[in-house]
Formats: C-alpha cells, structure tokens, sequence
C-alpha cells in the first residue's frame, strides 16, 4: 500500500509515496490543515466552516465544504493514495498513521524529555535536533486564519520549547564550545528568551569566562528594563548568582544551575474506551482561557474528559503535568490544600524536610517553583474555590484544568476562568461505549439499554461491568430490571460508592436546607422541563427570590440545567433521585404540592398566550397524564385538556392532543363524569378529523353524541353531530351530512344557541355545493353571515367566509371568491389558527390559479404545503400538491405536473380524501392528453367520473365528463365527445358553474370544429369568451386567438 505523509511545520503538504499531491487552492489546504490539527478525529463540518471562513461563512459553506473534500480526496487518488479522508454526518477525518511531521516533532520531543529524565543529555540533544529539523518554515504557513493561527502561535512556542530543551541538553552532556556560538545567534535572534540568555551565561561561566558571562546579563537586564520596565526573572537571576559566586565548575554545577530536572507526570491512566465528546474535546482546544472549570453532574464524565484531553495535548506544557483529586464529593473529607500543595511541592522536586510547615509559606514555594514552567495542573474533583485557588500556577503559559459539580463562578469572577458544562454523550456516543464493553451485540437492545441510562458515562459503565460479569444473555432481563427501578439496578454489588443514585447524594448533601426543599418539590413536576412560575406554585408560600436563589443554587451545582428562556431541566436520572427523595415529605404535603402544580397550570391555561402554551405543550401533556393517574386529581386532566381544545385545533401537533385526549378520556371514565367524557371524545375526534382518519373520527364522534343523549346534554350531543356531519363531508357523503346538520340545527334550537344555530346553517351550505346547488350554498352561507356578524363572532366567520369563497369560485365569481379567501387568510394569521390558515391558502391559490396568477398561486400553496406538514393536515398538504402541479401545467411543464399530481393522488387515497382524489384525476387526465398519451388521459378521466358516482358529490362531475369529452375528441370518437359535453352542460346551466360552462363551451366548439367546421364553432367560443371575461379567467387570451382565426377563415 502507497505511504501517506502529511506536513503542517511549513506550508501545508502532502506526498504519497514521497511524491507531492496537488492539494488546490487555499480554501481546500486549510481544510486539510484543520483535520490536521486533530488527526484520526472527527472535526464537525461547523468548526471546519469556522476554520475555513471565519464568522460569516456563505450559505453555501457546507456544500462547498464537501466540494472541497471531494477535490482533495481526487487528488490523492490520482496520486494513487489510499482513502485516508473519510466522513460521516456530522464532519470528516484525516486518518494518519504517523504520516504527520507534527505527530513525530511532538513524540520526539517527548521521548527526549525521558531521556533527560534518565540522565541520557547526549540522546536527548539528537532527538531534539532531529524534531527541529522537520520544520521547514512558520506553522500552517499560508493559512493561518482563524482557528489555524491560533494552532500555529501554539506550535511556534512549542518550538521555542524544543529548542530551548535541546539547549539545556547540550548543556548538561558538556558541549560548552560548540554551544556558546550557537546561544550568541539564539539570544540574537530571540532577544527577549530568558532561558537562552541564562544557558548563554552558564556556558560561558563553565569555560571561564565570567565578565562575559555577566555581560550578558547586563545586556538582559537593560533590554528588559527599557523595554518592559521589568526586572530578569528567577532563571536569569539564579544564573546570575552562580556566575558571581564562581563557586560552581564542572557538569554538575550546569546541572544544578540549570532548570530541576524533575519534570513530574502525574496524569492518570486514559480510558481505551473513551468515546465521543469530539464537541467538547474542540472546546476545549478552542478555549482561550488560563484556568478551564470543566462542569457538570455527577457521573457525567468530567474526570474521564479532562484525563482524556489533557493526555492529548501534554506535549504543549513541557515542564510536566500535575494531577489531584481534591475529594470535593466524597465520603472521605475533600483534601486540603496544604496536602494537596505538600503533594505538588514533593512532585516538583522540593524534599518533604524541606516542605513549609504553613500554608502561606507552601503556596509561596509553590508559585516560585512553577513561575517560570510551563505545566498542565488538574484539579479534580473540587468542591469550591478556595480549594482550587491556592493551586494556580503563575505562568501565563501554563494551564489549569478543573473538574466541579459546582461552575466555581467565583473563579470566573478573580482568576478570569472558563466554565465548560458537560452533559450527557449522545445516543450514537453511548451505544459505542456500551459496544466497546459488550462487542459484537444487536443494536435494539443496546440502543434501549443507552436510554435507560439517560445516556450518563457513570450508568452506561456501570451497566456494562454489570452484564460482563453475568453474561451477555441476561441483557433482556437487565433492561426490565431497569424499567422498573433504574437508580437500583445501576450500582455496582458489593460496592455501593460505584452507584448512580450515590454519586447524587453527595451533590444532594452538598445543598442548603431552602434548595434541598425545592429540589425535592421539583421531583413532583413530570415535565421535561419547568419555568421559576413553576417553581414557584409548587413552592407555596416562598417568595419569587427566594425561590431564584434556591434553583441557582441547582443550576451552580449541577443537579438542574438552565435552558433558553429562563427554562430549567432535570437530567433523567437526576429527576428520578429527585422523585425518590420527594418521598421524605408527608403525604399532605405532596397532595398540596401536586394541587398546587395542577391548580397553576390551568389558571395559566385561560389567558396563556399562544407562544407560552407553544413553550408549554410538551409539559401540559405530561401533566395530563400524571393527574389522569390519581382519582384525586382526575378533574385536573379533564379541564387542562378540555380548555386547550382551540389551541389544539388551531396549531395542530396531534400526536401530543390525542396522547391528552386519551389520558384525559380514562380520566373521566374513572370518575364517572360523562359530561367531560364527551367533550374529550369530540375534541379527539377533531383531531383524528384534522389528521383525515375519519373512520376513527366517526367512532369518536358517535360515542360523544350517544354520551351527551344520555345525560341530556343538548349542546354536547348538537357539537358531536356537527362534527358527524363535517366527517360524512370530507368523505363525499353530502347527503349524510346535510342530515347531520338539520339534526344539529333542531338542538341549535332546543337549546337556544345562536351559534350553534348559525354553525348548522353554514355546514348545510357546505354539503350543497358538494352536491351542486351552488345558488343554495351561497343563500346558506349569507344566511350564516349573517347570524355571525350580528353576534360579533369573527372567530367564526372564517368559516362561512370559506365555504361562500368556495361557492363563488364554483360559480366562476373569482374575483368574489379571491376575496373571501383572503379575508380567511389575515384572519387566521392574525389569530394564528395555522389549521384554518392551511385551508384558506389552499383556496386561495386555487383561486389565483383559475385567475391566471399563477406566481401567487404557487407561493400560497407552498405556505400551505408548510403549514400542513406542521399541523399534520394531510388534505390541505394535498391540495397544496394539486395546485402547485396544475400550475406547472398551465406553464407547459406537463412532466413536473405529472409528478406533482402523482404524489397528491397518493396522499389523498391514503386518507380517503374524495374530493381531492377526483380534482386530480381530472389534472392528470388534462396533463397526459396534453402530452398525446390519450389512453392514459382516458383512464384518469373516467376514474375521476367513478369518483363522483361512487360518493353523492356531484360538484366535479361536470369538469369530468368535459375532460372525458375532450379525450373522445382527441381518439376520433366524435359521437361520445357530444354525448359527454352535452351532459356537461346541462349541469352547469342547472348548477350555475360558469367557470366550468365557459370550459365546457371551449370544448364544445372543438368537438363542433371537428364534425362541421370552424364556422359553426364560432358561437360556442363566443359564448365561451363572454363568460371568461366576465369572471377574468386566463383562457380568454387564448380563446381569443383561436376565434379570430376561425372568423378570418
């Protein structure tokens, strides 16, 4: 196989088998040198866009972001290069095999500092010529933007470290002559390196030569003073002090002058199985920061990412890493820190004879002894700031990585800190950390498995240690054991600190008395997530800020989220330890808590604004279904439910309104309350309407009608039948309908309602125009308006105002109709009714459309196509299909039209959307005649006729036999063209359809072309004209060609 070699220390380069690979312009380079940086990693396609363009990236960025893998990965096949560039869905990697000149700079760098370490200074010295030799120039050299250039300041001191360490090598093996040349060109070219200018001066001392060895410091010492006003530092003044007390010769006077040799490595060891977090593994890179504050719950990870990270980049702090666990959450008392500064004093060399007996003393020792090194600290495990304070290294270049349940704000405040919060991995992160443990298992179980842990390292390690040691067969079993109760099955036997639910209690313990009340109050609340309103309710008598201050306190510690919008958040597992310790409260008081809860929520329901019960909805079908559980609160879940039956209808999400509605039914059931048992059944039977399951919708709506008679219930039983009739509607059973609503009309009466009275009369107009009467429609629907508009119900109007649009348009009045339909439209944009917004710009751009407007007509049926796929209302979804493919067809794009049409007819089958189904049979039908398939045009055409014969709807039957007309004419079949456009017109005279007579008319004037002659067309295209004018149709222009041509003839 070809080798692969990748060069950052220079300009970026890539050779296979020693032969370089074009590599593009700079856009794709620098996206090589970004997975670069972090080799056999995944690097996301945003951070790749970042390094690549900045902070204002084009909208295209990730396109051209693949475009740009595609180019490097042809030419390193063209160079005959393995695939060594690879990606997935969420970014790409750079597989390097130790290919890479940075890789091999840091791991030679590294091994000389062992070898220094073992008193090996010449071995050392050639390691690190050889490192610095693979330098060929600045780092990333030619695109260094970004992300990039802060890599390459980083590679650049890291350099500098090289070179100084090869420095002190060459010291310590004795090379004193050769050296001093070499150190005068390096001070020279790094004037201000004090550790140059000290090896500088020890070599001269070693060779005697004293005057010029405190020349150099002399020269030092100006160049600092005049230039920073600053005084040399501990190296040079050590140097300094050797050189004028002479009293040192030989190696071992370079050897204890020079830096302590005892570089401490305390890094404990990596986990092999670490997986994921490539998110914030980039943070942490990206992170420009002194002291880092890695936070989060406990068993989250913190401990395993900072080992992790920290093994990755300890090439960039020479002088070693130190490593404490500060016990912060322990059942041992947290280290102090004068034991955790005795253990860094001893690791740094210092004799523990030798160790200050007071703290002030040792902090002092401490920071004089890593002044001048640059060293990773990590703080594990700490409680608060006092603990980590005292530990932080002076060097601006060395680092401090600390690991808290707690986000030690205070260190952000003083010590100019970053806080990084760790969540839980992800779903694909936690199964592959399952499967690094458990190998070669299906994914169901294991994927289960990840979500009963709530996807927390802690749970998934300790499931994985728990099935290793019972065998792979007992994962079923283990997931129900875990079903049931998951804090007890996730310990570990034998060993109750290896627990979830332990690792909690301690954060718990941490807590003070008002924030441990409300963490347990909070376990009663079963949303996904909860406000400070909330909070609140479920508090009592506590004041707003006291309860602030208590969920700070959670939010510090870990144990809640914060979220946008002042929102909060349990992480599964913590919610189920809080729920657990709820239990430490009496019953009365978790009664009253769980009133309070409920009693909040509804009182919010009634003047809630649509975007908080948006924010809210998720949380109120929780709550549903927690009230439904308990006889108690069983009244709860019926009002909640029965109040949101408006936001429901008006901004669909069905799935969650029919999970309440069924809670919500089995609430009322059990306490025996038919009243609320039948409004739930209407409401869900509205829904299963709005979905165009109408089977289920005349179940529902069936039972609410036979419930509310029972009981005697006049207006339950008149708004179950109204939504009967609506159903037998949609299925193109007019006549079904019409008896619904004369029935929901006679309770309207009984009753007394206006309303309901009004409702009946406007549906009753619906059926008709489905039957054709299109006169009776609009007396029904003006009847209805009328009603309405006396009772100031504009909410209700939209209806009417549809239903008469809809009977304008059929009666070619488009203009009328146009209007109606927009009024429809800023009405349900106004209230946000997205359910009545998707039907009116369904309408409307039909209307538009007919009225040859043609780019309207498309942007309102996209809007509806979107507003439908949001509610999950399939009909409009289809009508919006149907218009945007007669559109295309009256553009002369019949295979766009086609492919349009095709997809509308499926949707609309699926869900037994009559109606729909045969308007788009008879599209289908007019696009392939257009494209000469006549045969195909036929069978569409007679099945949208089939259409009408099996249902009562008679309102396309005339556009179906015109089309069915048209068809024989194209096949030569003259005698059955005049039969069908005949029939045609008889029901259009009779129904008053004038859009589809002046249709009929155009083809009836065809079919006459072809028996006698153009002349004897004339008067039907005449007559055709009068009618498209009048009502503004686009055919007019055409029509008017064909007429002068037949006139001139």
């Amino acid at each position: 196989m070809a080798t692969v070699r990748f060069r950052v220390l220079g300009p970026v380069t890539m050779e296979v088998d020693g032969k370089p690979v074009a590599l593009g312009g700079v856009k794709p380079r620098t996206l090589l040198a970004a997975l670069l940086v972090r080799p056999d990693r995944t690097v996301e396609t945003p951070a790749l866009i970042e390094t690549v363009w900045g902070a204002r990236p084009p909208g295209s960025a990730r396109g051209m972001i693949q475009t740009y893998v595609s180019t490097l990965r042809r030419a390193i096949r063209q160079a005959g290069g393995p695939d060594v560039l690879r990606g997935d869905g969420s970014g790409y990697w750079v597989t390097v095999k130790g290919g890479l000149d940075l890789t091999e700079f840091e791991n030679a760098v590294e091994n000389a500092r062992d070898m220094l370490t073992h008193n090996r200074p010449k071995q050392a010295a050639a390691h690190l010529r050889g490192a610095l030799g693979l330098w060929r120039g600045p780092a990333f050299d030619g695109v260094t933007n970004g992300l990039l250039g802060a890599e390459a300041a980083r590679l650049q001191e890291l350099q500098m470290t090289a070179l100084e360490l090869r420095v002190t090598a060459d010291l310590r093996a004795g090379d004193y002559e050769t050296l001093i040349p070499d150190l005068r060109g390096l001070v020279a070219q790094y004037p201000l390196r004090e550790k140059l200018w000290a090896s500088l001066m020890l070599a001269l001392h070693h060779t005697g030569q004293n005057s010029a060895a405190l020349a150099a410091f002399e020269s030092i010492r100006r160049k600092l003073a005049d230039e920073f006003g600053a005084n040399p530092g501990s190296l040079l003044r050590q140097a300094h002090e050797t050189v004028l007390r002479g009293e040192m010769t030989g190696k071992e006077a370079v050897t204890s002058a020079t830096p302590a040799n005892t570089v401490p490595m305390q890094l404990p060891a990596d986990l092999t199985t670490f997986c994921g977090r490539t998110t914030d593994m980039a943070r942490l890179d990206t992170l420009n920061a002194r002291t880092i504050v890695i936070a989060g719950p406990g068993g989250v990870g913190k401990t395993a990412l900072a080992v992790h990270w920290a093994h990755q980049v300890r090439t960039r702090f020479p002088d070693g890493q130190l490593f404490v666990d500060l016990r912060g959450y322990d059942t041992l008392a947290p280290v102090s820190t004068a034991q955790a500064l005795t253990q860094f004093l001893r690791a740094l060399g210092t004799p523990s004879q030798q160790v200050p007996a007071t703290v002030d003393e040792q902090v002092a020792l401490y920071r004089s002894l890593t002044a001048d090194r640059i060293m990773l600290v990590v703080l594990d495990n700490a409680v608060g700031t006092d603990q980590v304070r005292a530990l932080l290294p002076p060097n601006p270049q060395s680092m401090t990585l600390v690991t808290s349940r707690d986000d030690l704000r205070a260190l952000t405040v003083h010590n100019d800190a970053r806080v990084l919060r760790l969540d839980a991995l992800s779903e694909l992160d936690s199964v592959a950390l399952l499967k690094s443990f458990l190998g070669a298992v299906d994914d169901g179980p294991v994927e289960e498995l990840a979500r009963l842990c709530g996807y927390l390292p802690l749970a998934l390690r300790i499931v994985a240690a728990n099935l290793l040691g019972s065998g792979h067969g007992l994962i079923t079993d283990y997931i129900e054991r875990l079903r049931a109760d998951r804090l007890a099955e996730l310990t570990i036997d034998g060993d109750p600190s290896v627990a979830v639910r332990s690792t909690f209690h301690l954060s718990y313990q941490a807590l003070d008395g008002p924030a441990r009340r409300l963490f347990r109050l909070l376990g009663r609340v079963p949303g996904a997530d909860f406000t400070v309103p909330v909070a609140c309710a479920i508090a009592g008598d506590d004041s707003e800020a006291d309860i602030r201050r208590a969920l700070d306190r959670l939010v510090a510690a870990n144990l809640v989220a914060p979220r946008p919008g002042e929102r909060f958040q349990f992480h599964d597992l913590i919610r189920d330890y809080a729920a657990d310790q709820a239990r430490a409260e009496t019953t009365d008081d978790l009664t009253a808590c769980d009133h309070r809860l409920l009693g909040f929520y509804l009182s919010a329901i009634k003047d809630a604004s649509v975007r908080w019960l948006d924010d809210e909805r998720a949380n109120l079908v929780a709550v549903v279904g927690s009230a439904a559980s308990d006889t108690g609160t069983c009244h709860y879940a019926t009002e909640i439910t029965l109040a949101l039956r408006q936001y429901f209808m008006s901004r669909g999400h069905a799935a969650d309104g029919l999970a309440m509605c069924e809670a919500a039914l089995a609430a009322a059931r059990r306490a025996g309350d038919q009243r609320a048992e039948a409004g739930v059944l209407t409401m869900s039977g509205l829904i299963s309407y709005n979905l165009s399951d109408y089977q289920q919708a005349i179940a529902k709506h069936t039972r609410a009608r036979d419930v509310a008679k029972a009981i005697g219930d006049p207006l339950a039983e008149a708004d179950a039948v109204h939504h009967l009739g609506r159903v037998h509607a949609q299925l193109g059973q007019p006549r079904d309908a019409i008896r619904c609503h004369e029935s929901e009309l006679a309770l309207a009466e009984q009753a007394g309602s206006e309303v309901l009275r009004a409702r009946a009369i406007n549906y009753i107009g619906v059926a008709e125009l489905s039957l054709g009467h299109v006169e009776e429609a609009v007396a029904k629907h003006t009847e209805s308006l009328s009603i309405f508009e006396k009772l100031g119900d504009q909410g209700a109007t939209i209806y009417v105002l549809n239903g008469l649009g809809l009977a304008h348009w059929t009666a070619g009045r488009l203009t009328e109709a146009a209007n109606c339909h927009k009024q429809c439209v800023d009405i349900a944009r106004e209230k946000e009714i997205h359910y009545l917004a998707g039907n009116a710009l369904v309408c409307l751009a039909e209307t538009y459309c007919d009225l040859g407007r043609y780019l309207e007509a498309k942007s309102h049926a996209y809007e509806a196509l979107v507003v439908s796929r949001q509610i999950g209302e399939r009909r409009y979804e289809a009508g919006a299909l149907e218009i945007t493919a007669t559109v295309q067809r009256r553009l002369g794009r019949l295979a766009e039209s086609i492919e349009g049409y095709t997809a509308a007819l499926a949707l609309s089958r699926a869900i037994s959307f009559r109606y729909g189904e045969a308007s788009i049979l008879i599209g289908l039908s007019i696009a392939h005649r257009h494209l000469g398939e006549t045969t195909t045009a036929m069978g569409f055409a007679r099945a949208a006729l089939d259409a009408m014969y099996e249902t009562s709807m008679r309102v396309l039957e005339a556009p179906a036999l015109t089309e069915l007309a048209a068809n024989c004419l194209a096949m030569g079949d003259l005698s059955q063209a005049d039969r069908h456009i005949e029939h045609a017109l008889k029901l259009v005279v009779q129904g008053g359809q004038r859009l589809f007579e002046a249709r009929a008319l155009h083809v009836r004037g065809l079919i006459t072309q072809a028996a006698q002659g153009s002349a004897a067309a004339v008067p039907h295209w005449q007559r055709a004209l009068e009618i498209f004018t009048e009502i503004g149709a686009p055919e007019t222009t055409e029509l008017s060609r064909v007429l002068k041509s037949a006139v001139t003839c």
